[in-house]
Parts: C-alpha cells; sequence; structure tokens
C-alpha cells in the first residue's frame, strides 16, 4: 500500500501587491492510455483531505494532483479579492508551474464552479470537466430565510460575529450535518479538518467572500452555451436541499449542453465523500469513456 503524498508549496504571484504559498499533492503515474493527469478541487471551507476517500481509487492508473484553493485548507489566505475568477487563475499558474498542456478537471461544489469558469476561459487546456454538486447556479432554489442569512453575513459587523460563533468544532459541525445524508461521516475527524483552517490568519477574509460579494462566486454571466465544448459530467446527491437536482442540473446543462447527468441516491452536497463508493465508481466511468 502506497503512503500518503507529501505536502508540497509553491508561492504564487497573483497580483504585483500579493503573493501566496498554495499547498498542493501529488501521486499516482501516468496514465498507459495517455490521458492527461487529474486535478482534483475542493469546494467552499474544503481542504485536499476531503478528498481521500476518492484519490487513492485511481492513483494506481493516473497522474493525480489535488490543490488547496487560495484562501482555503493550508494554502496562504491573504486579504484579496475572492472570486471564480481567482480561482482560474490559480488553476492557471499551476499547470503553468507544472508545465501541463491539458487536465482533466475533478470539482466539487464551489471548486466545480471555478474549473467551470477555468474551462470557459482556457477550453483548449481541459480535457474533461467532471462536477460533483457544482455551485455558481442557482436558479430559485434558496429560499427567504437563506437570503436573509445571507445578508446578515455579508454585512461588516454582523458578518465578523457570525463567523467567530462559528469558527469551533459546534459551529463547524451544524453546518456540515446538512451537507451529508450520512450522518456518521460527520465525525470529529471530519469536523477539525474544517475547524483548523478557521484558525489561520486571514480566514474571515476568504471564508466571508461568497456572502459579502456572491455576484464573484456565480457564473450567470457566462454564456449559454459557454465557451467550452468538451466531454463534461455531473455527478449529483439526491439529497442535496441547498442545490436540489431537479433545480440546478437543468441551469448547467444550458451551461454545458454535452453534460451527462448521473445521480447518486442516498447522497447529498458532498457526494465524493459521502457516497464514495457509488461516486468513485461514476468517476471510472467516466474516465473510462475518454479516449
Amino acid at each position: 500500500m502506497s503512503s500518503s503524498p507529501k505536502d508540497q508549496y509553491f508561492l504564487w504571484q497573483l497580483s504585483p501587491e500579493h503573493e501566496a504559498r498554495i499547498r498542493y499533492q501529488e501521486t499516482g503515474t501516468a496514465d498507459s492510455s495517455g490521458q492527461p493527469p487529474l486535478l482534483f478541487l475542493h469546494g467552499y471551507g474544503a481542504m485536499i483531505e476531503h478528498w481521500d476517500q476518492n484519490i487513492p481509487h485511481f492513483a494506481g492508473r493516473h497522474k493525480i494532483y489535488a490543490m488547496d484553493l487560495i484562501g482555503f485548507g493550508r494554502s496562504q489566505k491573504p486579504n484579496v479579492r475572492y472570486s471564480l475568477e481567482l480561482f482560474a487563475a490559480q488553476i492557471e499558474a499551476f499547470l503553468h508551474l507544472k508545465k501541463l498542456d491539458e487536465v482533466i478537471l475533478v470539482g466539487h461544489s464551489m471548486g466545480g464552479a471555478g474549473s467551470i469558469y477555468y474551462a470557459h476561459l482556457r477550453p483548449e487546456k481541459v480535457r474533461a470537466l467532471v462536477l460533483a454538486n457544482p455551485s455558481g447556479l442557482y436558479g430559485d432554489s434558496m429560499d427567504g430565510m437563506a437570503k436573509i442569512f445571507f445578508g446578515l453575513v455579508g454585512s461588516p459587523m454582523i458578518g465578523e460575529v457570525l463567523f467567530t460563533a462559528f469558527a469551533n468544532p459546534v459551529g463547524v459541525s451544524q453546518s456540515l450535518a446538512p451537507t451529508y445524508y450520512n450522518q456518521s461521516k460527520v465525525d470529529l475527524r471530519l469536523i477539525n479538518q474544517f475547524t483548523r483552517p478557521l484558525q489561520d490568519r486571514g480566514a474571515i477574509w476568504s471564508y466571508l467572500s461568497p456572502s459579502r460579494r456572491p455576484q464573484d462566486f456565480t457564473l450567470d454571466h457566462l454564456a449559454r452555451p459557454c465557451r467550452y465544448k468538451g466531454k463534461a459530467a455531473l455527478i449529483w446527491g439526491a439529497e442535496d436541499s441547498a442545490l436540489p437536482p431537479h433545480r440546478i442540473i437543468p441551469e448547467f446543462q444550458q451551461l454545458l449542453p454535452q453534460a451527462g447527468a448521473f445521480i447518486v441516491p442516498k447522497a447529498s452536497h458532498c457526494i465524493h465523500h459521502d457516497a464514495p463508493e457509488a461516486f468513485n465508481e461514476r468517476l471510472e466511468n467516466i474516465l473510462d469513456s475518454i479516449c
């Protein structure tokens, strides 16, 4: 059994004024069929470890990379304007660093939205998009109370108070529970994984950004269909109450008409960790279909 991949870091000069130390891991070997490597991108508040039930399953056949998005996990959290555009720029910087001409992007939630944004900007660099419960398009899925809550979080003073209140294991547990169908998965290990980055310097800037500037985290302004015409697939947890598949999948298929949609029962928003066996089987089938 192979050992866990080691953390590596690169210094990203994201603007003349700002730089950030970005954490990534690499594992596996080049695919004998000539497929490009996989790059896994986590969702809001998550980190590389959230893929620990998935990456090992594919490392025997594929070269795999995973990154902590700027502002999350063990990557630095500078006071910059966070957005899907920034995450797309991070993907571009990483591909340049590793000298990768093409990649298969596997993105969850916010990482999925960032993957779509990058594929729209640089379609020639993406062999395939595999999107697990991506965010970025919401239709009318957000109810009135959720809109009020996001409005409060977005206000300067109340946002800081709420961040302090939730940046602890109890708050994290309450936030994670609705994103899982299988509640046994929300154990102390997972809670601690999600709590630790909240204590980092600058975490408040990245974690509050989606509620303070929600327009920076949506895909509404992209053309429909978008510029990316390559292979794409949506994998969705049937029990995702925040992004219900029957409302949200049609939105994404306007953006990506070529995307097949696969709904997994007994799984919620964090489908890859909530139902890893079903997710891995579907991802394996998708990869086998890429020639």
